[in-house]
């Protein structure tokens, strides 16, 4: 039974006004702004919500209906825009191991909207997201493994696909370089937040549990990934995300594809 408007309105104040409800109910919540990596870093405890199991099952909640949505043929920008950098590539049957894999929904995703043209491995350093990826989707290959310390050698993957999970890293360089290091043609950058300004770190609730969160200079993401070999090919508007009030600078998401380079 679907509530009056204003029914919804007056439930809509309340969790917002109450802190247990706000960043139990709410995906993202509770913002703010941090001084820098060695704050976010110090700050242990922020790390540890992806690693709890209710955390895990709400996210999984979240993106049942993102799934299901796609499964009606309405795929979400993001998940749209993942597609399109994957068939960007041109491979045919890319190898792509996904850094960051959560509970592992990207894999549905790209086997519903890519059928049969991707040779997925989900790689995550959270246990807890691991074990709910294997129980869902048996299938696949899923390790545990630390995004700064991949556990694979040279050129392993055609493609290398970070989606979502860069924002959530502190020390995104080592990621960066990590997932150059393991790609042998591709590497994505997928859905991460930008601005004009300098790299800003904030600390918030996500499906209830404390992360860190990082919103990029796109300049200086762009040479890091220079940096490491890569070059970039294409780039694509993603999903809307605008922490204005928290950092007082306008951001937005971006997908990136980037190709690697011969050294």
């Amino acid at each position: 039974m679907k509530l009056p408007g204003p029914v919804r309105q007056v439930g809509k104040r309340i969790i917002q006004a109450t802190p247990i409800l706000r960043r139990h109910v709410l995906a993202s919540t509770d913002y703010r702004l941090l001084s820098g990596p060695e704050e976010a870093r110090a700050m242990a405890g922020w790390t540890s919500g992806w690693f709890g199991a209710r955390t895990v099952a709400r996210q999984e909640r979240a993106y049942a209906r993102l799934l299901a949505a796609m499964h009606r043929g309405e795929p979400r920008i993001d998940f749209q825009v993942a597609i399109e950098t994957v068939a960007a590539t041109g491979i045919a049957n890319p190898s792509l191991l996904e850094v960051g894999c959560g509970s592992g929904y990207y894999c549905e995703v790209f086997a519903t909207l890519l059928p049969g043209r991707v040779r997925y491995t989900g790689v995550d350093y959270s246990k807890a997201m691991i074990t709910r990826a294997r129980a869902h989707y048996p299938s696949a290959a899923f390790e545990f493994g630390d995004a700064t310390r991949l556990p694979y050698g040279d050129n392993t993957f055609d493609i290398v696909f970070n989606g979502v999970s860069l924002l959530h890293i502190v020390d995104y360089q080592a990621a960066v370089h990590q997932a150059a290091r393991v790609a042998s043609r591709y590497c994505v950058l997928h859905t991460v937040p930008v601005h004009q300004h300098q790299t800003m770190f904030l600390s918030k609730y996500a499906y209830g549990g404390p992360v860190a969160e990082i919103i990029f200079n796109k300049k200086e993401l762009i040479s890091l990934c220079v940096s490491a070999g890569l070059r970039l090919e294409h780039e694509w508007p993603c999903i809307p995300y605008d922490v204005h009030d928290v950092t007082g600078h306008h951001s937005t998401t971006e997908t990136y594809l980037f190709s690697k380079q011969a050294r």
